[in-house]
């Protein structure tokens, strides 16, 4: 079987040149394409795509938006953003909003079907461009003494281990634990066992989580502190997958 997609985006040359980019990959079928938020829900429901890649900026109801409508009623479907923008900010937005996938618009062929094949595959991937900014800001700020503010003003302090957050960074990535392991040459357990601490401490629930919230620390960043809000488990999406 192949994976089922749709592609959104309000230039029609955009979406005519990805579904030629995709058109010879036999493991991909574009069911589909529009160019607003409204068309993209409409076709979600009646075409029910396994994959959606959309972009960002759109007339109307942006890209982020559109997500959390068609992920609130269709929270099976995986939702790519190809976009220009690399800010941190957007990518957490993203993410927040339920992304499985965050890449820039100059991907090449082979690897925009990489990424929709991975995504497909359960995993969250990053452009490896803009996950290089991310992780350059939190190694900084991550050596230094980190405090989270909860809702209710008290402040806990957080601190990853040097192994903690090595492993941070390569979820950041979209590695599984697998690929961790082969990585950090440490067992299959023993990266789950980290992975269970990392998400206590940053106190998330699973991999998108942590994802979020690492990309959140890294815009957050100060001098001396990295402070920031905790949010509630309702800014994120659900998917509790650890592969």
């Amino acid at each position: 079987m192949t994976i089922s997609i749709i592609i959104v985006d309000d230039h029609p040359m955009v979406r005519e040149g990805l579904t030629n980019m995709l058109d010879n990959c036999e493991e991909i079928t574009v069911t589909g394409s529009c160019g607003d938020s409204r068309e993209a829900l409409e076709k979600a429901e009646t075409l029910n795509p396994e994959i959606i890649l959309m972009d960002i900026k759109m007339e109307g109801i942006n890209g982020i938006e559109s997500a959390r409508q068609i992920l609130a009623r269709k929270p099976d479907i995986k939702i790519i953003f190809l976009t220009v923008f690399e800010d941190a900010e957007s990518i957490r937005l993203a993410l927040q909003a339920g992304a499985s996938g965050y890449i820039l618009k100059h991907v090449s062929r082979q690897n925009l079907i990489d990424t929709i094949k991975r995504v497909h595959a359960g995993e969250t991937i990053i452009d490896q461009s803009v996950f290089k900014q991310i992780v350059n800001d939190y190694t900084r700020l991550s050596k230094k003494h980190t405090e989270v503010k909860s809702f209710n003003k008290e402040e806990e302090p957080v601190e990853l281990t040097p192994r903690e957050q090595e492993i941070l960074r390569h979820l950041v990535r979209g590695l599984t634990n697998k690929e961790i392991s082969s990585a950090t040459n440490l067992a299959v357990d023993t990266v789950k066992t980290h992975l269970r601490n990392i998400y206590r401490k940053l106190q998330v629930k699973n991999r998108t989580q942590a994802i979020s919230m690492a990309v959140k620390l890294s815009r957050n960043s100060a001098d001396s502190l990295f402070i920031i809000e905790r949010p509630t488990f309702e800014d994120f999406s659900d998917d509790n997958t650890d592969t």
